[in-house]
């Protein structure tokens, strides 16, 4: 799991070391993020210069997704939806195998237990990941899928109930 997706320090798109800055749009402290997962996600790539160091927002709340010096993109500049910054289904949280929210609460109400990370991790054993070209983050996806599960396992019994009558 370590290797899923990790970028490589030598490569020309590296994500940057750039000191500590922050999103334009609401001011929260931004991540950096790889010039291949912006170029691969923004609806013209054109407009992605491979010498601008780029950066995540990942405030729910703000519409800027991407940033850099020379520029901004925003939600509806990419052509994925991005689970981080959706409130409405369908809630994006696996790109490489197709998964959302949904998908992960169903399963979780249906089956008592959530077998959708087991899956995706041994897809990303197999090397069938390509989450730095297909996830918004740029990053893997199992640490948002065991969130989420945490996240259901911690509701109270009458809202999993509740859950289970509107899936």
């Amino acid at each position: 799991m370590s290797e899923c997706c990790s970028v490589m320090v030598e490569a020309p798109c590296a994500v940057s070391r750039r000191e500590v800055t922050v999103c334009p749009g609401c001011s929260t402290k931004a991540k950096p993020i790889a010039t291949i997962t912006v170029k691969s996600l923004v609806r013209d790539h054109m407009q992605v210069s491979a010498e601008d160091t780029f950066w995540l927002c990942r405030a729910p709340s703000c519409d800027v997704v991407y940033f850099s010096d020379n520029g901004i993109f925003r939600k509806s500049d990419l052509k994925v939806r991005v689970g981080f910054k959706e409130q409405e289904d369908p809630i994006p949280l696996c790109y490489c195998f197709d998964y959302t929210r949904s998908d992960i609460t169903r399963d979780l109400s249906l089956n008592g237990e959530a077998d959708i990370p087991k899956k995706v991790k041994a897809e990303v054993h197999r090397g069938f990941c390509a989450c730095e070209v297909k996830n918004p983050s740029g990053a893997c996806c199992l640490g948002d899928l065991n969130r989420i599960v945490k996240e259901f396992e911690r509701t109270s019994p009458e809202q999993q109930v509740q859950t289970k009558s509107f899936v």
